[in-house]
């Protein structure tokens, strides 16, 4: 049975997986011309995404990394200007629908919320008919805006997150956002 805590594992939260701090972003002066977006589908994905054509980062915990209830993860990062585009998604061995969608998403939602981080907004949204929720968190420490979507689908919780500074490109956000799809 999966609970609140697998979702509020650090284990399963892909802000410390492998050490990835996404609120180290670069300075202006560290930022490229803008690049080409192009479509990435990773072959054990099951889903397609528009990402920066910059450098894509694949990132996976060691398994003793992993909560029990998780059977695998992936991670994969572009930074675009001052931004970072976040991808991920954990498969649990775990039957999912013993829980309800709901109670999935919150604890998704509160695992996000770790490190004084504030929630700003969010709303239930759906993808395809599946449930998922969107949110809008401030971190003051760091002076960043995440925003990310969190969707339950089946066995697998896929998670997009875009962090910047606060007047970051909303364009993008919403390309980022708008082009994920499922595949079969």
């Amino acid at each position: 049975m999966v609970s609140a805590a697998t979702f509020n594992s650090s284990k399963v939260d892909a802000r410390s997986s492998q050490n990835i701090n996404i609120t180290q972003l670069p300075t202006s002066n560290q930022v490229a011309a803008a690049p080409e977006w192009k479509i990435f589908s990773p072959d054990e994905g099951k889903f397609s995404i528009l990402m920066p054509s910059e450098e894509i980062s694949e990132m996976a915990p060691d398994k003793g990394e992993m909560h029990s209830g998780v059977k695998s993860t992936k991670m994969y990062m572009s930074i675009h200007e001052q931004n970072v585009f976040m991808v991920s998604y954990a498969d649990f061995k775990t039957d999912l629908t013993q829980v309800s969608s709901s109670k999935l998403l919150d604890s998704a939602v509160q695992g996000l919320l770790e490190d004084d981080k504030k929630l700003l907004s969010q709303q239930n949204i759906t993808l395809g008919g599946y449930p998922g929720r969107e949110i809008k968190l401030w971190d003051e420490k760091e002076g960043m805006t995440l925003t990310g979507r969190v969707f339950i689908v089946n066995q697998r919780m896929y998670m997009l997150l875009v962090g910047g500074k606060e007047n970051s490109q909303l364009s993008d956000t919403r390309k980022f956002f708008n082009s994920f799809r499922l595949m079969p």
